[in-house]
């Protein structure tokens, strides 16, 4: 991986940030080739490449992507290579963006060549042309920017329950979500879910779960897992938190209770997970680019 830059991570323009996370630029190599799992989260996940293209199993290949809130993983192979600009986006932005619910991207990775040829051509092509992160940014400003609707907005009730949520930590109980939309627990699985394409409960779960999976990556840098010592850096020095004790943050009952969500939802163990993904071991692309 090439050494990390501050200007690799920008905001976006302010008109887009109520829907848009920081632009990170990633660049990626020196890892050996193989599948890199690309785990549940409570952000739609957005990708323009820079070169060659994103490969995701049974997916195909991507010059832009928009991949939808998913419950298990997904899988991009790759050939210890990567570049291109991520942006983590809410659940929100597809309809402001592309006149789309987020319901309708649901354990889907699109395309957006799908969704509108010429924009995905113009971003692809604007951003591939810049000579800097900077110069690439502000292209993607421009393009999202021509396209963007203030008025696709969900239901407010939908909205407060997905902003309680994420401000819990996943930890608020559905019928405290509900009292406060002042809706029944019913009426608003059955609204969240028709907008977000999960219900209050799993989109709770999912936000719980990549809490604990950051907290794990960040202190195991590049080294795994000790599996003797149960801690989460490999190193069984008392440096960084034992799985027990990232279970105990996050809001699970216990370590066997992290394992369970972590097998749901990436298909394996935190051990395993580090130890077999290398680019998972030294973190997303974001927190890649931030080193």
């Amino acid at each position: 991986m090439s050494a990390p830059d501050d200007d690799r991570i920008r905001a976006p323009h302010p008109r887009l940030r109520p829907y848009l996370g920081d632009y990170v630029g990633y660049d990626i190599s020196g890892v050996p080739a193989g599948t890199h799992l690309g785990l549940p989260s409570g952000a739609l996940t957005f990708i323009v490449t820079i070169g060659e293209p994103l490969r995701q199993v049974d997916a195909g290949r991507f010059d832009v992507l928009l991949a939808g809130l998913h419950l298990r993983p997904t899988r991009i192979r790759h050939n210890g290579t990567m570049a291109g600009i991520q942006i983590n986006v809410s659940p929100f932005a597809p309809r402001a963006l592309f006149a789309l619910t987020a319901a309708e991207l649901t354990h889907r990775t699109v395309g957006l060549d799908a969704v509108s040829r010429p924009l995905a051509a113009e971003l692809h092509d604007r951003v591939n042309a810049a000579a800097t992160w900077a110069e690439r940014f502000a292209a993607i400003d421009a393009v999202l920017l021509r396209v963007l609707s203030d008025d696709a907005s969900p239901r407010p009730e939908v909205g407060r329950a997905w902003a309680q949520i994420v401000r819990s930590r996943g930890r608020v109980p559905v019928g405290t979500l509900a009292e406060e939309v002042g809706w029944s627990r019913r009426h608003l699985s059955a609204r969240f879910r028709a907008e977000l394409g999960i219900g209050p409960k799993e989109a709770a779960r999912v936000i719980r779960f990549d809490r604990a999976r950051r907290m794990i990556a960040g202190s195991a840098g590049s080294t795994g897992r000790d599996e003797s010592a149960g801690r989460a850096d490999g190193a069984g020095n008392g440096a960084s938190p034992t799985l027990a004790e990232v279970a105990a943050a996050c809001g699970y009952a216990d370590q066997s209770h992290l394992d369970r969500d972590f097998a749901a939802f990436a298909g394996t163990s935190p051990t395993a997970w580090l130890r077999s993904d290398p680019v998972a071991a030294r973190g997303s692309s974001a927190e890649l680019a931030a080193r």
